[in-house]
């Protein structure tokens, strides 16, 4: 089976996506590990968004190549539908992104809006267990589709042979999202009211340097949310399009599909635009691979110049 037109120029917009999604995520992991200035809760949480973006992404080509081209068939063909065409790999990245803007939503709220409340707070001591409990839980969740994904001789395509009673497993997905995004949402909201509206947020620190800090501090918020934001509405028809059972065919479902790549590789941009740590970072981390190149190529940069 030959691709069309149309399926070209989806892989291509696929590659372009990735590649720009691959460096964009890989420099914000060089950069909290170079920088020790880096090395901070909400940055580590960051990291762990940069490493679930890059598992999507790495696993998002060869799939939709096989899903618009040739299927093997047989065991290779079942094998490919586990772990390469359905993208189940890839899901286990997403609902890690997810679940990692969740927490993140709640450690802002904890921080600005309960700062005196220290139970169940993130630091760097514990944010690790977090992040291992997020995989985990990520990687138990996905692991069906593994067992009961394979290759139809007859539609010559993947399909998944659910068990009787399989609608536990979707109503389980419904709850979790609706849990996330109800979670963010009033996180926000007050973390929004309290520095826009109603001031009690940074108030008590007015006469010493509070102003700046809250100015600081909106600017995190607001990356953070524009972080937010973008992921919600990129997975947001494709939750529509994989409730209703739209077919993996139709026009909605790959735009759905091709928004959910296009989150991963956003965040490192909104980063650079909206952190000025991140943006200095990124330039010392690129100048010093500049230098690397010069150097490794058996040329200085003054020799360069």
């Amino acid at each position: 089976m030959h691709a069309s037109t149309d399926e070209i120029f989806l892989i291509t917009a696929y590659t372009i996506v990735v590649l720009i999604g691959i460096c964009g995520n890989s420099l914000v992991i060089e950069v909290v590990r170079k920088k020790r200035s880096m090395h901070t809760t909400m940055n580590f949480l960051l990291v762990n968004l940069a490493i679930a973006d890059l598992l999507t992404l790495l696993w998002c080509l060869p799939g939709t190549i096989l899903s618009y081209t040739a299927q093997p068939s047989g065991q290779l063909g079942t094998f490919l539908c586990k772990f390469i065409t359905t993208h189940s790999i890839a899901g286990i990245g997403m609902i890690v992104s997810g679940l990692t803007l969740t927490l993140i939503s709640v450690e802002r709220y904890k921080a600005l809006v309960t700062p005196m409340e220290t139970r169940f707070r993130l630091s760097k001591g514990n944010v690790l267990y977090a992040i291992v409990c997020i995989w985990v839980f990520a990687v138990v969740y996905v692991c069906p589709l593994f067992v009961f994904e394979t290759y139809d001789e007859e539609t010559k395509g993947c399909v998944t042979l659910w068990p009787a009673k399989a609608s536990a497993y979707w109503i389980i997905l419904a709850v979790i999202v609706i849990t996330a995004f109800v979670t963010m949402f009033v996180c926000y909201f007050s973390i929004i009211k309290g520095l826009y509206f109603t001031n009690t947020i940074c108030s008590s620190n007015a006469n010493a340097g509070g102003e700046n800090d809250a100015i600081v501090k909106r600017k995190i918020v607001k990356m953070l949310l524009i972080v937010t934001i973008a992921f919600v509405f990129c997975f947001f028809p494709y939750s529509i399009a994989t409730a209703t059972n739209i077919a993996q065919t139709s026009a909605f479902y790959k735009i759905s599909y091709f928004l959910v790549y296009c989150s991963c590789s956003l965040n490192p941009i909104t980063y650079a635009l909206g952190s000025a740590n991140y943006r200095t970072a990124f330039k010392e981390v690129l100048n010093e691979f500049r230098f690397c190149h010069f150097y490794f190529g058996g040329m200085s940069e003054s020799d360069a110049l």
